[in-house]
This record gives C-alpha cells, structure tokens and sequence, in this order.
C-alpha cells in the first residue's frame, strides 16, 4: 500500500503567544521537525503540508521544493480533510501536527505499519498519574479511575476507505483529533505505544521546554537536507 501523510500547520497559536510551527527550535523551524522525521522514515510516498489559507505563502517559503502546501480549514477537522483531498492514490493515509516536532522517524513509520494491516493506527501514552475532576471552582470532586486510559498523539495513520466514511458520516462536525471522526461511527481504532518525548507544543512553556532539550542536546533533527 502506498502512504501519504499530511502534516497539519493550520492552528492557531494563541496560548503559546507565538506561530508555534514557523517558531525557531534547535536551529530550525517547529514545522520542519516533523518534515525531517517523516522523509527520514521512508514511509510515505507524498507529503502535503495543510497551511492557514492567509499564510500557505509563508509556509511555501518555509518547506522551499521539498513539499506543496494546501490550504486547510476553519477548524482541525476540516484541515484533515483539506489533506485527505491532497494525498488522491495513496491507499494509507496519516496526520500530524506539525506543534509535535518531536515524533520520531520510527513512529512516523510504524503507524502506517499499522495502518496497513488493521485499518487505523493512533499512538498514545497509558496515563500513569492519578487523575482527578474538578468543579467549576477547582475544587476536586472525584478520583476517576486511570486503567484502560490514554492520551493520544499524532501522528494518526488509517485507511483511506475507512477515513473517507469517517468524512462522509461527519458532516459539518469537528473533533479533536481524526480517531475521534472515525469512532464516531461506531468503528475501532488500534493504539499503538507512543513516545513521551512527542508532546504537544501548547504554551509558552511548551516552547520554551522544547528549545531548552533541543540546547542540550537531548533532541536532534533528524539529518535531511533542509530548504534553503
């Protein structure tokens, strides 16, 4: 099967109080990370990047040659599907986003291994801390029960029949993530063991986090040729 995978650079940034994607990290911009990861991989025969339809300019410069960018949508969802349309022919099809800049090549490659064979592959994490609700006012009101719970990750790999119908059952509706869109429809997914380094750059201090391992050397970019 062939795989193409879209990484999603089309959020806003307001939490981290910067353009997280175009922001510098280790040298280099959030968003080319992810790119070098996934061609260190050799798993996806074509790579879109799905970009603000006021910025896909920007992000051209950005990526230079090395992949198109196409606009995305108003929401999360509706970029997913933005990249879907841009990935016609390839039989898997997996997202990313690009505020993930940590994703390993053997990750990227692994989920469409997954995909392949059942259909649908969502990394994620078992969650290990004690988890609480809370009310309105903060107050904690109930311990829940952490066994069987995860945080997911991206990227996700399905499909591209399966994440068709997942598009065509939702409608207008948006969701957090594409598992989301195919649960939906009452269809299962298959998590996989992702990585703790594969967090997601929210706010501020997710950024600044992120840079401070990059200045160690704790993270590198995986060696790719980068635009010039």
């Amino acid at each position: 099967m062939s795989a193409g995978l879209a990484i999603l650079a089309a959020g806003g940034s307001s939490r981290a109080g910067t353009d997280k994607v175009s922001a510098e990290l280790g040298g280099h911009a959030v968003l080319l990370w992810s790119l070098a990861a996934a061609e260190a991989s050799g798993a996806y025969a074509a790579i879109v990047i799905v970009a603000p339809a006021d910025r896909v300019s920007a992000i051209a410069a950005l990526v230079g040659s090395r992949v198109p960018v196409v606009p995305g949508g108003a929401t999360r969802t509706a970029s997913s599907w933005a990249g879907l349309d841009a990935l016609r022919g390839h039989d898997v099809i997996a997202i990313h986003d690009a505020a993930r800049p940590f994703a390993t090549p053997s990750l990227f490659a692994r989920v469409v291994a997954v995909a392949t064979e059942y259909g649908s592959a969502i990394p994620g994490l078992a969650v290990a801390e004690t988890v609480r609700r809370a009310d309105e006012a903060g107050r904690a009101v109930e311990e829940v029960d952490r066994r069987g719970l995860w945080t997911a990750q991206t990227p996700q790999a399905f499909q591209r029949g399966l994440l068709e119908r997942a598009r065509a059952a939702s409608g207008n509706r948006s969701f957090s993530d594409d598992a989301a869109a195919v649960i939906a429809m009452n269809e299962d997914v298959r998590l996989v063991a992702g990585e703790r380094r594969n967090f997601k750059l929210t706010s501020v201090e997710d950024v600044a986090y992120a840079r401070e391992l990059a200045e160690k050397g704790l993270v590198a970019i995986p060696a790719q040729p980068l635009p010039r």
